[in-house]
């Protein structure tokens, strides 16, 4: 099993707002995280294309050099997240929907150097998510996620044509946002899926279970976003909660990790957790799940 990190994802920041200061952003960089992260012992790195804005220069041409040296010295893999923060491939707005296809394309061509396996996709953005949210009859929000559907349909689709990539190497994520519309994307448009364990924990992709998931799409499944999450009434209150370290939420780990021996995957697991958090994580996996080739 191919285990990596995300080692920039919104842990990274909380941590430089409790503890750390602007310097830190401002010496932000991609190479020394990765080296980082590999000392730590992982040999996969998901890279977050956020940055790309957020901290503009850091994935510059002289640093996805080095990045390419990096994998080259220490036999190490790639993908990359594509933008989601202020993305809305589904917008109902047209120019929405351009300018964020603009975004994504441009993150690919500027990162396509590091022949990264997979780039990890939000089909849906937060407008979305946050109609997933409303209470309303079965039949308007049927209307409303075939809309969201249609638009991120269409945006996918340019996205491909666009960069010119193999549409398998697109891997839509499980997000808030059910699931059966958009596996009608991935069918439609033969891409793959990237499974995030604390999103679907969290109820946010729809009433599945682990590894009814996993069964019902292994077919399309290349990578597996690993973290813990739950959904579970508390003090009358329904409690969500996900990247959480293994353990601590509702996943059944080592049956999780198991089926996902028995069936042959060999894509990267990716921890979406800091450093800390995954490092005990894989700890627990080795401590709990003794018949794993690890």
């Amino acid at each position: 099993m191919r285990f990596g990190i995300t080692p920039v994802e919104i842990s990274y920041f909380a941590e430089i707002a409790q503890t750390g200061t602007i310097s830190d952003l401002v010496n932000f960089s991609f190479p020394d995280l990765v080296e980082h992260s590999v000392n730590a012992g992982f040999k996969h790195i998901e890279l977050t294309l956020d940055m790309l804005y957020m901290i503009p220069g850091s994935l510059s041409e002289d640093k996805i050099q080095a990045l390419i040296e990096l994998a080259e010295k220490y036999q190490i893999t790639y993908t990359a997240h594509l933008p989601l923060w202020s993305i809305e491939p589904s917008s109902p707005v047209p120019q929405i929907r351009k300018a964020s296809v603009d975004v994504l394309v441009e993150s690919i061509n500027i990162v396509e150097k590091l022949k990264p396996l997979y780039y990890v996709l939000h089909a849906t953005g937060a407008l979305a998510s946050e109609f997933s949210r409303l209470s309303a009859p079965p039949s308007v929000k049927t209307l409303i996620n075939e809309g969201f559907t249609t638009f991120a349909l269409e945006s996918v689709r340019e996205l491909i044509q666009r960069s010119k990539i193999d549409s398998r190497r697109i891997a839509i994520e499980n997000v808030e946002f059910e699931f059966a519309y958009t596996r009608k994307i991935v069918d439609e448009l033969n891409t793959s899926i990237c499974f995030d364990t604390g999103h679907l924990l969290a109820g946010y992709s729809g009433n599945y279970k682990p590894l009814q998931f996993l069964e019902e799409n292994i077919d399309r499944i290349v990578e597996i976003h690993l973290h813990d999450g739950y959904r579970r009434i508390k003090n009358g209150r329904i409690e969500i909660k996900d990247h959480i370290p293994l353990g601590e939420g509702d996943l059944s780990v080592c049956e999780f990790l198991t089926a996902l021996q028995e069936n042959n995957f060999d894509g990267p697991i990716v921890f979406e957790l800091s450093t800390k958090a995954a490092l005990k994580s894989f700890e627990y996996i080795k401590s709990k799940c003794n018949n794993l080739q690890l």
